[in-house]
């Protein structure tokens, strides 16, 4: 251990750590063959000038607060050092790819105030453990060659400390103790078990879309108010002696159920070959995302007879439950009233034994939309149709969501102007 008897006599590593940072001095790190190298993986050596040379992998005496006996080694302290201002997730995911001791999150704070300067005295314990390892600089030259913890196995380093406390143990036993657990690196730790990349920002989007806000109080459209409880006996005593005399009994003032109002309807091709049809509509309306048709149905699994997307209209907050289907052939006179839009792949015979008799009719009592690819020019046939081009871009995915948010904002604004009903709250 030449390297750390370079330093003996003198600060140890991390006095002279915090020393050059708080100085905004740079460390050499010189790799196996003495030569400088700005990659701490390939580092052997850590040079502090000429105030000492030190192992990469040395201990500083710095204690983790959730141990009694590891220590912070000097690359560590350099690793955190080095990508400080990163996120803790991102410095975790980073450390345990180049195979180093990450600082927990719990020493961040306290580690990096006392390597700047702004806390004068490193904690009591770690104090104890940098004078303990002094104490050890001697019986450095005598250490016996250690396998590594990766080498030894799992579990020897808990066997080998256990060896080490043992009273009998003999010197070179405790040296190989010691080397083994400077080698361990965690990779799992409470606090890094629970990190997260993750974003929920989302979740308050799909709440608003899932669940309709509630009308204020007093606002068009609330609740009546309960009856008295005078007004309740009455109503009750009546319809009990109603009911004594076989007579069907209806109290004054009540009004029959309104009818349920029916969903908006969206119709799509039936053709496989289709842009979109029943096989990809739900993964575009609801997910935002283009997927081939044909791909999906490639895959496996029947058609879907029919499909129901939940939106919350943007002009009124209020939650709608659209039905897309791509056969007319059961529709009643309360399914045509309903139809807000259709797509169309260019071709007439989509819209046989439909109500109306022809494409043109057909677009003139519907919102009319024609999918094609953003560089593709559209049929001839469509010209007289009044249909707008929907356009789906072919690799860009990330365009997908803008494509969505345009075809429902078509779908608002032309229910809002031909069908008001569906937006009476």
């Amino acid at each position: 251990m030449a390297a750390a008897a370079a330093a003996s006599g003198g600060a140890g590593p991390l006095e002279l750590l915090r020393q050059y940072t708080m100085q905004g001095k740079a460390v050499e790190l010189l790799d196996k063959e003495g030569s400088a190298t700005t990659d701490l993986q390939q580092a052997a050596r850590v040079r502090f000038g000429e105030d000492g040379t030190f192992a990469r992998d040395e201990p500083t005496g710095y204690l983790r607060s959730n141990s009694e006996s590891d220590q912070y080694m000097l690359s560590a302290l350099l690793h955190f050092l080095a990508h400080r201002d990163q996120s803790f997730y991102e410095y975790m995911k980073l450390t345990s790819t180049r195979g180093l001791q990450t600082v927990s999150f719990s020493d961040r704070a306290t580690l990096l105030d006392y390597l700047t300067g702004k806390l004068a005295a490193v904690p009591a314990a770690s104090s104890a453990a940098a004078a303990a390892a002094a104490g050890h600089k001697a019986a450095e030259g005598r250490r016996a060659p250690a396998r590594s913890a990766d080498a030894a196995g799992p579990g020897a380093g808990a066997a080998a400390a256990a060896a080490a406390a043992d009273g009998d143990a003999p010197d070179a036993a405790g040296d190989v103790a010691r080397g083994i657990l400077r080698r361990e690196r965690v990779l799992v730790t409470t606090s890094t078990a629970l990190s997260s990349g993750k974003s929920f920002a989302h979740v308050a989007g799909l709440v608003k879309e899932l669940l309709p806000s509630k009308p204020a109080a007093g606002a068009k459209g609330a609740a009546p108010a309960a009856p008295s409880a005078a007004a309740a006996a009455s109503a009750g005593a009546a319809a009990t002696a109603a009911a004594a005399a076989g007579q069907k009994h209806k109290p004054a003032g009540h009004r029959a159920p309104h009818r349920k109002r029916r969903d908006p309807i969206i119709v799509v091709p039936a053709a496989t070959t289709a842009m979109i049809n029943m096989y990809n509509i739900k993964a575009l309306l609801q997910d935002h995302t283009f997927a081939d048709g044909r791909a999906v149905m490639e895959r496996g699994g029947p058609k879907p007879r029919e499909v129901v997307v939940e939106h919350t209209m943007a002009s009124t907050g209020q939650a709608l439950r659209f039905r897309v289907v791509d056969s007319v052939q059961d529709f009643g006179e309360a399914d045509w009233n309903s139809l807000v839009c259709v797509l169309t792949q260019g071709a007439a015979w989509q819209f046989k034994n439909w109500l109306w008799k022809t494409p043109e009719e057909v677009f003139q009592n519907c919102l009319g939309l024609y999918p094609k690819h953003q560089d593709e020019q559209p049929k001839d046939s469509i010209r007289s149709w009044a249909v707008a081009p929907l356009n789906i871009e072919r690799s860009k995915r990330h365009m997908d969501r803008a494509t969505v948010a345009g075809l429902w904002k078509s779908i608002e604004e032309y229910m809002a102007r031909h069908k008001p009903d569906f937006l009476q709250q």
